[in-house]
């Protein structure tokens, strides 16, 4: 699990959002009904259909216990999204959206809840490009060309066992401009905020936003809200070099592999805690990507 910080953008301290409240798309529809008939909304899942048609991609490979419609947990409606990872037999999984044409800034918008023992995880939610349909996946530790793809990924951060599981929330990306590891290989360099601690056992909204750049130069952005609140937010990124790169792919994705399953251990027998050694389970709902900023879920009647 290697990771570089680069240090070239910029962290807004005062945690003030680019957008106002009166501009969330969820604000016009209490419990999300209708959101996905915005115009400015691209995706929407809640989960309720029991399946994962509106997807391109379920990456359960028929294994059930990985990747599942869960009846029984929620945040709003009746059913999410399980991923489980489990030891010594799988690293979990996750759910692909291609869209048929690209973005140059997108919104996404997610409820994650993460198990009570959950422990560390590898990767997490990501949003990619890539003028090839499956151009930016299989990537790790090379850097892109700049016209290729870029990859960026909301993640929890263990930051080698500094921070408790499942860790602090970290912006995980690969462009054309990133700095070389020690390695000499191009692992993704690392956006940390200076909130964003995860807590377990409860759902937490969470938003990213990309905005790519003007071919060549550096004025592309990367933002993240947790519920409602910007925590981070990342300017000068030379993101592409090609205004045909867009922002074409998200994957919702929980991937835990054997490394991370050993640093919880680590962790736990650090502070004298027991911990799950055998399975990784977290949960999504509500699921919205658009080209504005979504904003949390807005409960009926208030």
């Amino acid at each position: 699990m290697k990771k570089v910080t680069i240090k070239i953008v910029l962290f807004s301290a005062a945690f003030s959002s680019p957008v106002m409240a009166a501009e969330e798309i969820a604000s016009k529809y209490p419990e999300d009904a209708g959101i996905e008939k915005d115009k400015a909304v691209i995706f929407a899942d809640g989960f309720e259909s029991g399946d994962f048609k509106k997807w391109g991609e379920d990456q359960s490979r028929g294994d059930k216990s990985r990747v599942v419609v869960d009846s029984k947990e929620a945040f709003s409606g009746k059913k999410s999204c399980r991923i489980t990872a489990t030891r010594g037999k799988n690293n979990g999984g996750g759910l692909i959206k291609w869209f048929d044409r690209g973005y140059d800034e997108i919104y996404a918008r997610f409820y994650v809840k993460f198990a009570p023992d959950a422990g560390y995880a590898h990767h997490f939610v990501h949003i990619n490009g890539s003028p090839k349909r499956w151009g930016s996946f299989g990537k790790a530790g090379l850097r892109p060309k700049g016209d290729d793809f870029f990859t960026t990924g909301i993640e929890p951060w263990f930051d080698w066992g500094k921070n408790a599981p499942p860790g602090k929330w970290m912006f995980y990306s690969y462009w054309h401009q990133m700095k070389k590891s020690r390695d000499g290989k191009y692992w993704g360099n690392g956006f940390h905020p200076k909130a964003g601690v995860i807590q377990r056992g409860k759902w937490i909204c969470m938003e990213v936003r990309v905005k790519l750049n003007t071919p060549n130069k550096p004025d592309g952005e990367q933002s993240v809200w947790q519920d409602g609140k910007l925590i981070g937010e990342f300017k000068g990124i030379n993101w592409r070099t090609s205004g045909k790169l867009k922002a074409n792919i998200f994957w919702l994705m929980s991937y835990v592999t054997e490394k991370a399953f050993k640093h919880t251990d680590q962790h736990a027998a650090k502070h004298g805690l027991k911990a799950n050694n055998k399975t990784h389970t977290v949960w999504f709902d509500q699921v919205v990507v658009a080209t504005k900023y979504i904003g949390p879920l807005r409960l009926k009647g208030r």
